[in-house]
């Protein structure tokens, strides 16, 4: 108690009163709750059992335990010690199980029921959702709702309305129930007011009427908005009349109302999905006698805040037994878990310990106003005390004293003041500054990616050059992330200087390799006849047969019969002539093990499978041989951690775990990869801000500042204040229509989201002990020279630099004129290359220094002959661009850098997977020259990553999907435009939307859109892979057609901005080499002879042959 500031002295004292303690970052919240606990025991205000402690997560606790035990031991308080293995100290989830366990009579649930994991809680989700499509997707009104808004979205909507309504402690119905039945009215009586001044003007007396007569008209659908919506056009907005431009916005409200009316059949009938949903759910955990976490707070709130006596009865007894309630971070807390708080209090006993500034879990339900609320009501009529810890134990005085000032502006103007921390340790002389600002210069002409790669690169180089400096060593570091999307490209740049790191909590798992490689196999175990996955298979280390072996298994299906599926070619491999004796060992080992393991799948679990698998294939040895061996090897193990852990609670059915697997995948689940070091190991830590919550670093790095945070690209939010907003498909317009309770929903997001950036940059910048790097890119040398404020969309890299500017001093800046990605530093693996490849070209001999020892091995190697490659595989794009420009190449197909947004090489995804994915799911496909399909289903359209900026990559992707579809049926092609731009760019941005769609309106009224309309056959999006003799070449046509009078045409569609003629021509040239691989293509596996091949630049309208 003697080492406790005054401040915490009063919080640990602090009785017979609520208390709301404010402790910022680093302040000692975990301590003061600690001697709080031993204070009341050693005074004998408490025993253990009679205190009530929540903790935000296990970990918590079981610290908080660990150190209570302690001080009890410390004290000779043993009889307190041994009652405190049954204190009520644990999480909100913990407590609310126990408390069912307790009473599970009152509560009307089983004694015995288990707690579902998130994983297991997600499985049962996935299954009740494929029950509820597959039950009701036939019925009228909900075909329609699928179609509008897609079996994905509906499904995603459905979750999230469920956990929306949860944190609330709401049935998910109330939600969409409780719209406002006044809004039309309300709308409509401020369209009336705005209108009288208008009827001053002259000549507007006819169009005011024609207002007025619609204002009293019934709109019954989307034709009739659509005519009304015309109306605003008789008012042109004027700056000399802002009359005028007020009337606009209150009509435009009252359309977005009458809007709200006409979707209320599909608020029907998503009502009635979610109420079956939750039936279905619900039926399934009692079946296995189980609650998931929601289950635990509702259940648990139902129990003691009902009126019935059983609950009276239960709210009073822990209200008395429970002499002091006590809440650590109460920031992050949701409204539910307030009013199971509250019930649980005294009027006088209830202890909270949080921060404001740190309430950064929006997107589970927390309120960082409920924090605020009860700092409030505790201080009203002096009932309370409120106490704040600003003595900071873990940064220099250096470091927080500019980044208290930063904080102190950016929240100026809100109605609770900034409180400024201060430094309560004594630290060393530190000769650099604290605090750096790096901002590393780009062109312009570069896209995002590129510029986090130079930022990678300049901060990999300050890590080393700090660790070699001998100031801190790797586990000194940490780069948190805002986002965890781009992670991949700073941990290259680390690899690349060989500074050991270590991911905490991304989101790569589902997507490593050998994790892809394991579902692929469980796909084909439940069902060979899939082809991608069983060649995903037989490519993979499991079997691990050449190209060439894949190839002629492909070939000899189709010789087969023109469907025969891939399986049926690997039964008889033996007969395929063209099979090399050790490829053809390989499939005979594997089938012989492979039909073994078919025949008897239902005897195994998936664990066991798993083990059958490395034991017969040995593939979990090879993985261990690999580069980084350690890491997937761990990985392999987890998958099995995961499967047992899914047995252990019910059976599991491998379709299922496949599904549940997959879904994980398609949801983008933060599940990290298998930790192989840890976190004490002399390490750099890469995490995401929110993972690092409660943890501290010497050195803090927050890199990618340019990024924005995620648009809300939802077409249903939700509300406890509005209820259930829709973004609505106008089938008149084709476009997307927003509702006025959808707008007035984002716009309220969009306010919370805003707030809650700032106070994850508060978190982000307050893990720092000793030193703090803020890193971003810019395309100029402005230096925070443009004008604009803290409130506005800007991202944290415009905050900062703007007030480090306004603020000189504060922040070391420095402005790094780039790493050129190809020109580069001597630090660039980039750069390196190409200064090799210029002497090489030169003629000169290579300046490469090395050590000694290198030397002598090179030199005992010189008289084996060097290896010579008489084989590659390529995608045509990247034959493309290697004979474009090698750099690029590199860039691009060795490193795995996307071409960046404006590069005329910009594609969508490999070409290769394009291939397999079109035989799989019946699209366009001709695989190895056998099979064109119809396009009479427009497939469902999948969102990419959360970025805010459309990239060309995406933007292209979208144009070809388009396209793709008009093309095949160009005579249906104005009908279907609308649904076509719906359906593929509802979620992007409105000005991205209105290119797409001028584009597409463009190209219909094209000569070449006349000429394909006229053609006797078309067959769009064609995958091929062709065998060469010095490779594989595997590409996609994007439309094949043939004209009148018989002659077979190929298109290629680019999306590059490029609109100058001249440059257009020369641009055209770099793809001739492309275009010959198309047409050779279509000679050499469909046999027919191209006429012309055509390059149709869709932004400048012009093709070239």
């Amino acid at each position: 108690m003697n080492k406790l500031t005054e401040q915490q002295k009063r919080a640990v004292q602090a009785v017979r009163k609520n208390v709301c303690v404010s402790a910022g970052a680093g302040t000692g919240k975990t301590r003061v709750l600690v001697e709080r606990f031993l204070y009341l025991v050693q005074e004998n205000l408490a025993r253990p059992k009679e205190i009530l402690a929540i903790t935000f997560t296990e970990k918590a606790a079981q610290e908080m335990k660990e150190r209570i035990a302690k001080g009890l031991r410390e004290r000779n308080l043993e009889e307190a010690r041994r009652e405190l293995e049954n204190a009520y100290i644990g999480t909100i989830h913990s407590f609310c199980a126990r408390l069912l366990r307790e009473h599970p009579i009152e509560a009307g649930v089983d004694p015995n029921f288990r707690v579902l994991k998130e994983e297991e809680a997600g499985l049962l989700k996935v299954l009740a959702l494929d029950q509820l499509m597959e039950a009701r997707f036939q019925e009228p009104a909900v075909f329609e709702l699928l179609r509008a808004y897609s079996e994905k979205g509906i499904r995603e909507a459905i979750e999230q309305l469920v956990n929306c309504a949860h944190a609330f402690g709401l049935e998910a119905a109330s939600l969409i129930l409780s719209v406002q039945q006044d809004d039309e009215k309300q709308s409509r009586i401020n369209v009336s007011e705005a209108l009288k001044p208008l009827k001053r003007l002259k000549g507007k007396e006819e169009d005011c009427a024609a207002i007025e007569e619609a204002l009293e008209k019934e709109i019954s659908n989307w034709e009739e908005l659509e005519t009304f919506k015309e109306l605003k056009g008789r008012f042109k907005r004027s700056d000399s009349k802002p009359e005028i431009g007020i009337f606009k916005d209150v009509w435009d409200q009252w359309i977005a109302s009458r809007a709200d009316q006409l979707v209320q059949p599909v608020r029907t009938a998503f009502l009635n999905l979610v109420c079956d949903f939750e039936s279905r759910y619900k039926g399934l955990k009692g079946e296995r006698v189980s609650l998931d976490f929601n289950d635990l707070e509702y259940e648990a709130l139902r129990l003691i805040e009902g009126d019935s006596l059983p609950s009276k009865a239960c709210r009073e007894l822990y209200r008395r037994n429970f002499k002091f309630v006590m809440v650590d971070e109460f920031q992050d807390t949701s409204p539910l878990q307030d009013r199971l708080i509250v019930h649980m209090s005294r009027p006088d006993n209830l202890f909270i310990v949080g921060d404001w500034r740190q309430s950064i879990y929006g997107f589970r339900g927390a309120e960082a106003s409920l924090f605020l609320d009860k700092e409030r009501l505790f201080l009203k009529g002096g009932k309370g005390e409120r106490i704040s810890l600003i003595d900071n134990f873990r940064s220099r005085g250096e470091l927080l004293n500019p980044v208290n000032l930063f904080f102190k502006e950016l929240w100026a103007g809100k109605e609770i003041s900034f409180e400024p921390l201060q430094s309560a340790l004594e630290f060393g002389k530190k000769d650099n500054p604290s605090v750096q600002f790096l901002t590393v210069n780009q062109a312009e002409e570069e896209g995002a990616q590129d510029g986090r790669m130079r930022e990678a690169q300049v901060l990999a180089e300050e890590i080393k050059r700090l660790a070699h400096s001998g100031a801190y060593d790797y586990k000194d570091f940490a780069m948190l992330f805002r986002a965890g999307t781009d992670i991949f490209l700073y941990e290259y740049e680390l690899r690349n200087l060989h500074i050991p790191y270590y991911v905490v909590s991304g989101r790569g798992f589902y997507h490593r390799p050998e994790i892809r490689d394991l579902i692929s196999f469980f796909e084909v175990l439940e069902n060979p006849y899939l082809d991608i996955p069983f060649a995903a298979v037989l490519r993979s280390p499991l079997v691990q047969i050449s190209d060439d072996a894949l190839f002629w298994l492909a070939e000899h299906s189709t010789r087969l019969e023109p469907k025969e599926p891939f399986y049926r070619a690997f039964l008889n491999s033996r007969e395929i002539p063209e099979m090399n004796e050790e490829d053809r060992q390989k499939l005979d080992s594997f089938r012989t093990f492979f039909l073994e393991l078919l025949g008897q799948k239902e005897k195994w679990s998936i664990s066991e499978c798993l083990e059958i698998v490395f034991e017969r294939t040995q593939y979990d040895r090879y993985i261990l041989g690999l580069p980084q061996g350690k890491r997937h090897f761990a990985n392999l193990r987890k998958l099995e951690e995961i499967a047992r852990e899914l047995e252990s609670r019910s059976p599991v059915h491998l379709g299922d775990f496949i599904r549940y697997i997959k879904g994980l995948e398609t949801q983008e689940v933060r599940e990290s990869e298998a930790q192989v070091e840890a976190l004490e190991g002399n390490v750099v830590k890469l995490m995401t801000i929110h993972k690092a919550k409660g943890l501290e670093f010497k050195v803090v790095i927050l890199p990618d500042l340019n990024r924005k945070g995620q648009n809300e690209r939802a077409r249903f939010l939700f509300d406890p204040e509005y209820g259930l907003g829709i973004r609505a498909s106008n089938e008149a317009s084709g476009e997307s229509e927003d509702t006025l309770t959808f707008l007035r929903i984002k716009e309220k997001l969009i306010q919370r989201n805003h707030e809650e950036s700032k106070r994850l940059l508060y978190v982000g910048m307050t893990r720092a002990e000793d030193h703090l790097i803020l890193s971003g890119v810019s395309k100029s040398e402005r230096n925070g020279t443009e004008e604009g404020g803290f409130d506005d969309g800007a991202n944290w890299y415009e905050w900062i630099d703007q007030w480090s500017a306004s603020n000189p001093g504060q922040f070391e800046r420095r402005m790094i004129q780039s790493f050129p990605l190809k020109q580069g530093n001597p630090f660039s693996p980039l750069a390196e290359h190409k200064k090799i490849k210029t002497a090489l070209e030169a003629g000169k001999p290579l300046e490469v220094k090395m050590p000694e020892e290198v030397g002598q091995i090179i030199e005992s190697l010189k008289p084996i002959e060097p290896i010579q490659f008489d084989r590659i595989d390529l995608p045509v794009s990247a034959f493309a661009a290697f004979e474009h420009d090698p750099e690029e190449y590199r860039r691009t197909y060795e490193l795995g850098i996307l071409p960046q947004e404006g590069h005329p090489e910009a594609k969508p995804k490999d070409l290769g997977s394009e291939m397999l994915s079109a035989t799989q799911t019946g699209g366009p496909a001709v695989l190895l020259g056998g099979r064109f399909a119809q396009h009479d289903k427009i497939e469902e359209w999948s969102e990419s990553e959360d970025e805010t900026e459309l990239s060309a990559a995406e933007f292209g992707t979208v144009v070809h999907r388009i396209f793709e579809y008009l093309v095949s049926q160009p005579e249906k092609s104005g009908e279907r435009l609308p649904y076509l731009l719906t359906r593929f760019s509802e979620n992007l941005d409105q000005k991205t939307r209105d290119e797409i769609k001028k584009l597409s309106l463009q190209f219909l009224k094209s000569k070449q859109f006349v000429e394909i309309k006229q053609a006797k056959a078309r067959h769009p999006e064609i995958p091929f892979v062709l065998r060469l003799h010095s490779g594989i070449i595997q590409g996609t046509l994007d439309l094949l057609y043939q004209t009148a009078d018989g002659k077979w045409v190929i298109v290629d569609y680019k999306t590059s901005r490029i609109d100058d003629g001249g440059d257009l021509k020369i641009h055209a040239e770099r793809y001739q080499g492309q275009l010959l691989l198309y047409a050779l293509a279509c000679y050499e596996l469909l046999k027919i002879s191209v006429s012309r091949a055509s390059l149709y630049f869709v932004r400048a309208d012009r093709s070239f042959d």
